[in-house]
Formats: C-alpha cells, structure tokens, sequence
C-alpha cells in the first residue's frame, strides 16, 4: 500500500470517532499487556507475598503486615536478665526484665516503643503473678492486653524470689505498611489492580498468539484448497464444515479436558477452533482471484504455484483476513475468559480475567463485588474496543460502503 493510500485510509478511518476510541482503547490494553510487569503494584504470580489476612479488602484498604509473635524462654538471677536468642529482623531486639522493688519484676520489650498487642507470661513459680493481667482459668498463664510501654509487672505475695525463670510469649501489633488496594483484594488475598493488569497481559497474548497462528493455518490450507480444487478441495472444506459444525465452547471444553489446563493449551484449542473461518474466507477470495487474467498471465511467465499463490493472490486476500483477524482476536479473548470462568483453562495461580470473574462469582451475594465487577468491566471494554475497531475495518474494506 502506497503512502496516498494509507494517508486515505487513515482519514476514511478517522471520520469515525466510536472506531478512533475503540482504537486507543485497544492500543491501551496492548500497552497494559506489554508493560504490566512495570506498572502493576505487586506481582500476583509471586504466591510468597500473599497473605490470607489481606483477603476479601475492599475498595482503598490500606495493607496492615500481621503482627509478629515471638516466644522467649527469660531467665532472671541475682538481679540479671538472660534470654534466648531473638530471629534476625525482627522489630523487638531484646527481652528485658529489671527489678521495681523487693516484691515486684518489670518484664518488658526493647525498643519500648514497639508497639504490643498483647504479652503473656508462662510458667510463673507459685506466688508469684502479674499485676493488672487476665489468667488463665487453669494454667499459671497471664495476659497482659496492649501493655503500656511494652511491660508487664510481676508481683510477689513475699519476697521476690533470686532465680525466676518464665516463658514471656509477645505479639506485636499489626501495622500499615502504606500500600493501597486501590480496587481490593480477592479471596486469596492478590491485589486486584495487579491482577487485572497481568489479566489483561494474559488475554492480550492469548488473543495475538492464537488468532494469529490461526490465521497462517487457515491461509494455507485456504490457498491450497483453491488452489488444488477436485479431492484436496474437498477434504480441506468438509473439515471446515464439520469444525463450523460444533460450538467453539464445546470445542474448547473438549480440547482442555483432554490435555489439561495452561495457557499453551488453551491457544491450542483456540487455534482448532478459529483456523476454519480463515480457510473458508481465503478459499473465497482466492478463487474469485484466480480466474483474474493477472493469475493467467503469471501463468504464462511459467511462475511456481507458490509464487503466484503468496506473491500474486494472497495480497488480494489480505484486506478481508485482516479484518476477521481483528475479530476473532476479540473471539478469542471472550472464549479463553469463557473457558477460565468454567475451571478449565488457566490455573488459579495464572489471574486471567475469566478467572478472576470466576473467583469473585461465590462472594457477589455477599456483597463482596468488587473482584467480579471490575475484571468484567475491564473484560467488555477490551472485547467491545477490539470489536468496533473490526466493525470499522470491515466497513472500509467493503465497496458497496465506498464513497
């Protein structure tokens, strides 16, 4: 296609504003697609940063990172405090245990501000206990709730024994960390933002990959069949005939049953699926162009078959393919997410859209709607941009719409 044709093109394209947002729309998601690994908050494949405490967040929930819980054998004589060794990075760094009086024993945390949500001593010798703390009804366990200035005090009903040794068990309290689910979290407890973001990666190659190894199939085949005619014709267009027979689901379903879930499964089924609609379309427009008197003097130059075929016949097939290759990207889309929402096509730890829908599906009535409603709202714009960007290339390779 020469410049002056493009240049046309480009403003018969653009006369139509639906087509020129359904474009950008579509150039977004690709750009989404392509940089998802840069632009996402976290990364949902990463099954190490999941915690079931941040499942089911809504909208805007701030993360909070668990409390911290550590168990601390501390042993106290002539007045010295010893204890076992603490983990590496953890936010207490020692346990410490100082004399108040002859009846009384501080037993604390530092640094002091760490901020406690509970410290409970075990193992306290008879008469001795903790001041201000819930016992336990039957063992000698004290539990001090958010201790102030991280210490708990232990009272003697005498004299304070020289060698106490007791179990001090602390759980800090849960913090923000900053981080935002700006659109929640799912029942696994994945950002949804992220999720939606390699959702759309996953749609996006699935859609490329298998339209477009569709497409080569279906051009081959359709040229040969044309090319060929009597018994090879044949045979090429009773297996269109008999794939256009079954439903593209039922097809799918068919293939994932057999060979199991995973993304290169699912184009394969994709590609069984669609490769009959390119066959049939390019055996069409290759017939009619074979009985044109530049195929005829082609072959009188003695040219290859192959040569005529790709370099003289296909470029006129190209403007029809092209637009059903745009259309079927959006069927692909719709039949991998359609396959993913049954449980059959990508695994839980791959979030495609399908899948988040899926996910999200058993907590809508519970008003939890944020992990169904947004993947589905990203889903149909990506499949009604993909769509009219086809609708408008179909009506501009369409003379009878010529102006």
């Amino acid at each position: 296609m020469s410049l002056a044709a493009m240049d046309e093109f480009g403003r018969h394209f653009a006369e139509s504003r639906v087509a020129v947002a359904s474009l950008l729309v579509s150039l977004a998601f690709l750009l989404c697609a392509i940089f998802a690994p840069v632009i996402a908050p976290t990364n949902p494949y990463d099954l190490s940063q999941l915690q079931l405490a941040d499942a089911l967040k809504p909208v805007d929930s701030p993360k909070v990172v668990p409390g911290e819980e550590l168990r601390v054998r501390v042993t106290v004589a002539n007045g010295t405090a010893t204890f076992e060794d603490l983990p590496e990075g953890s936010v207490i760094k020692a346990i410490t245990a100082e004399a108040c009086g002859e009846k009384c024993l501080d037993a604390g945390v530092e640094p002091a501000d760490v901020d406690l949500e509970s410290l409970q001593i075990r193992g306290l010798p008879p008469g001795l206990s903790v001041e201000g703390a819930s016992k336990h009804p039957v063992q000698p366990w004290w539990t001090v709730a958010a201790p102030a200035d991280g210490k708990a005090r232990i009272v003697a009903e005498g004299a304070f024994p020289s060698d106490v040794s007791f179990l001090a068990i602390v759980k800090s309290a849960p913090h923000e960390t900053g981080f935002v689910f700006r659109l929640g979290t799912d029942s696994f407890g994945r950002d949804m933002l992220s999720a939606i973001l390699y959702g759309i990666r996953i749609s996006v190659i699935v859609g490329l990959v298998a339209a477009g190894t569709a497409m080569v199939l279906g051009i081959g085949l359709g040229l040969l069949a044309a090319w060929m005619g009597g018994t090879v014709d044949a045979i090429i267009m009773r297996a269109v005939d008999f794939m256009l027979g079954f439903p593209a689901l039922l097809v799918g379903l068919a293939v994932l049953a057999i060979l199991g879930n995973g993304i290169d499964k699912v184009v394969f089924a994709i590609i069984i699926v669609q490769w009959s609609y390119y066959a049939r379309t390019t055996r069409s427009v290759a017939m009619a162009e074979l009985g044109k008197e530049y195929v005829e003097a082609a072959k009188t130059l003695r040219l290859s078959p192959v040569r005529i075929m790709l370099r003289h016949v296909l470029p006129n097939c190209l403007p029809q393919v092209i637009v059903l290759f745009t259309l079927n990207i959006a069927s692909a889309i719709s039949l991998e997410s359609s396959l993913s929402f049954l449980g059959v096509g990508l695994p839980l730890t791959q979030p495609s859209l399908g899948m988040l829908i899926a996910n999200g599906y058993e907590f809508i009535f519970s008003q939890k709607y944020w992990i169904s409603l947004y993947p589905g709202i990203v889903l149909l714009a990506m499949i009604v941009a993909v769509n009219l960007l086809g609708d408008r290339l179909r009506d501009l390779n369409n003379p009878r719409l010529a102006r």
